[in-house]
């Protein structure tokens, strides 16, 4: 079991006794056992870039029959978004990336697991560690005001230098520090950095050097509010947690000097850290939480299916050992899974991304095409899922017949090869036609098309109604083209009122459609079935015989 002392304060005064407390607090089950996590601020909503790191953790865990741990890291209280945890552990649920343990996962073990998965729930948990970094002189109280900060980063960028902090506050005595404290001086806490290179391996960029002393020089591990700095509870909750590895976005990189240094004030192993490429917009930007159009969930609600966003996230940045472009999935239900088996995290690389909605939009309608030639119970949840779009927006009653499972998924096999999502069949005007009668194509008829029209409506009711061909078998097309073209040909004046050339099989589109432009007309009336054309060819008769 995860044991904890409630002593630690008062057990360990000098670093070499560490190590004993490292021995006691690791539990043994996580000795072998491939540990990862993923650690979101709620100061936004989740994001694309988010999900790929939540993913590839998860794709790393699986692989390996290990945990994926959700760990909300709250401690910038000032940036702080109240819903924002919901829409984390709402967009992960949406894309299939369940993690094993979190803030919404009850499980009896969770306690031992590293529980409370909240960083503000830990705060008891940093305040014992600092103090034990404070005891052993890595770490001590800082009292210097901004005022002074700022005039130390001004004077710095005067002399083209490096903005670092210049430790004034590292030899106070302990005496001069109680008297401040009990002057209720505000104070941060930092930590006393050597000068000196950190090396580490990274699993996707390679071999790294680091001197963060140079760099920023002793940096704050606990803020004036009482709450831990990302570096600290980051460091910290990793090892109490038995994180293994960590795969997180490269702009954490620059930190993992910092972090290995935290592990060996303590005496603690560090995890393996493997940074993914950055992924930026097309015009080379980092992408950001303040893009209304990346977070996760304005993907599901743009009709992306959720497993197409896991394969598009699939390319950024390597790690699947075969090409899902070109070698495609044949089971839609199975794609996270065959994902996990391709995984391959030797095969990750460091090189930067754009995002390309192009190929997303591709990867989506690919799916469609794969649910469509899948088993009637894939078939019938899409249908399902068009069912409730047609309804939304066009309040259509339950019996009605654009609500049939028949032609919705009729309208599919139609549409699919002119669609990315499901949600084009519905908000994109020129498909309202599937969705609607023509009582509203008045306004668009001009007086040199009503007189054509009125014939072409008049022949082709006829043609329909004495025929006993099967006009929703696609296979008669050909056959039903020829009549219509005699029909054309034979019965209809070549050319309008105005002298122009009528084009028949435009007038006949747009009285099904209301458009000139579309979707072939005999699909159209394969579509609709006879009945249905018919109906419609009704509605127009009765608008051009208006006076």
């Amino acid at each position: 079991m995860y044991q904890r002392s409630t002593r630690i304060s008062r057990m360990h005064k000098k670093i070499p006794a560490i190590k004993s407390l490292i021995i006691f607090y690791l539990p043994r089950q996580y000795s072998t056992q491939v540990r990862v996590r993923f650690a979101p601020s709620p100061t936004g909503k989740l994001h694309i870039g988010g999900l790929r790191t939540a993913f590839y953790n998860y794709l790393f865990a699986k692989k390996y029959n290990g945990k994926f741990l959700l760990r909300i890291e709250d401690t910038d209280q000032e940036r702080l978004q109240t819903d924002s945890i919901e829409n984390i552990i709402s967009s992960l649920k949406w894309a299939g990336i369940e993690p094993d343990y979190g803030p919404h996962v009850s499980k009896l073990d969770d306690s031992a697991q590293g529980r409370p998965w909240l960083q503000s729930k830990r705060l008891h948990i940093y305040h014992e560690y600092i103090k034990i970094l404070l005891d052993s002189g890595k770490a001590y109280h800082c009292f210097c005001d901004e005022a002074r900060l700022s005039l130390l980063k001004r004077n710095a960028a005067m002399r083209q230098e490096k903005h670092s902090y210049d430790g004034k506050c590292r030899h106070l005595s302990a005496e001069s520090v109680q008297k401040l404290i009990d002057q209720d001086q505000p104070y941060v806490i930092r930590f006393k950095l050597e000068d000196r290179d950190v090396f580490f391996s990274d699993l996707t960029t390679g071999r790294h050097k680091s001197n963060p002393y140079k760099q920023e020089g002793d940096f704050v591990l606990i803020k004036s509010d009482k709450f831990p700095t990302y570096h600290f509870a980051n460091v910290v909750d990793d090892h109490l947690m038995g994180i293994t590895h960590v795969l997180r976005g490269q702009e954490w990189q620059l930190s993992t000097a910092k972090h290995i240094l935290l592990y060996e004030a303590f005496g603690w192993k560090h995890p393996v850290y493997a940074h993914l490429p950055l992924i930026c917009n097309n015009d080379g930007s980092k992408i950001s939480k303040r893009q209304n159009d990346i977070d996760v969930l304005t993907y599901r609600k743009n009709g992306f299916f959720p497993q197409s966003i896991l394969t598009y996230l699939s390319t950024f940045g390597g790690g699947i050992k075969i090409n899902v472009l070109e070698k495609f999935f044949d089971n839609y239900q199975k794609v996270v899974e065959k994902l996990v088996e391709n995984f391959d995290e030797n095969q990750m690389n460091s090189r930067s991304v754009k995002l390309n909605p192009e190929l997303l939009n591709n990867i989506n309608r690919r799916f469609i095409r794969l649910r469509l030639c899948s088993d009637k119970k894939e078939r019938h949840e899409m249908a399902n899922e068009l069912r409730e779009l047609v309804r939304d927006k066009f309040n259509i009653e339950s019996d009605s017949f654009y609500l049939n499972e028949s032609y919705l998924i009729n309208v599919l096999n139609l549409c699919q090869d002119r669609i990315y999502t499901l949600k084009d069949l519905v908000h994109d005007e020129k498909n309202s036609f599937l969705w609607r009668d023509m009582s509203n194509i008045d306004h668009l008829i001009s007086d040199s098309m009503r007189y054509n029209l009125k014939c072409l409506v008049k022949e082709i009711k006829q043609f329909l109604n004495q025929s006993n061909q099967d006009f929703e078998n696609s296979s008669l097309n050909s056959k039903f083209k020829k009549e219509l073209n005699d029909l054309f040909k034979k019965k209809l004046e070549p050319i309008s009122q105005d002298g122009t050339k009528v084009n028949y099989w435009k007038l006949s589109r747009f009285l099904l459609t209301g458009r000139l432009e579309g979707p072939p007309v005999l699909e159209i009336i394969n579509l609709l079935g006879k009945d249905n054309t018919i109906y419609r060819l009704n509605i127009a008769e009765k608008i051009l015989n208006k006076i």
